[in-house]
């Protein structure tokens, strides 16, 4: 995340917060990002051969249905040639927003999909070890075959199986014989 973005997405906090729309303007960005992260629309926006009218008439449709503070903040990109911000704004603004509520953002690796029950234990012990509410991202990795990864902003836990079996092994081939 650009430092650029950040700033961007401070100050759309900022605005969202008065006018009571900061959930509103995150699922709008969340939405925005899905569509900038496209290759033909990133190319587009990044292409010398667009022209500045077409480029705005492209954010205006990317804009169109969206709170008016964000197609606000998009007609100002535009303007000051800064749509490189829209590829970083919504992780910015989703960094910002969690920070706020005092939440942190993890990702649980699993050698099979988590049931609801067992979702509901890694996010309980994921609170615990942060001290702070936990939104975690699910992710699938059979090679782990057992276990769990669990990593919270720089800090992983490995209960994985693939792990144990490497130190076991990494201990077996320094044991004399």
């Amino acid at each position: 995340m650009t430092l650029l973005a950040r700033r961007y997405a401070t100050a759309l906090l900022m605005a969202a917060r008065p006018a009571g729309a900061v959930d509103t303007i995150g699922a709008d960005l969340q939405a925005l990002h899905g569509q900038v992260l496209d290759k033909r629309v990133r190319a587009l926006l990044g292409s010398p051969d667009v022209s500045a009218g077409e480029r705005t008439r492209m954010i205006d449709k990317l804009g169109a249905g969206r709170h008016k503070l964000v197609q606000n903040l998009l007609g100002l990109l535009v303007r000051r040639h800064r749509l490189e911000v829209l590829f970083d704004l919504h992780p910015a603004y989703r960094s910002l927003l969690m920070v706020e509520r005092g939440e942190v953002e993890g990702v649980v690796e699993t050698p099979r999909p988590l049931d609801p029950p067992s979702l509901q234990q890694v996010t309980e012990l994921a609170r615990r070890l942060s001290g702070q509410r936990v939104a975690l991202d699910v992710q699938v990795r059979p090679e782990l075959l057992g276990g769990i990864r669990l990593r919270l902003g720089n800090v992983l836990w490995d209960g994985s199986l693939r792990s144990a079996l490497d130190q076991l092994e990494r201990q077996m081939l320094q044991a004399p014989v």
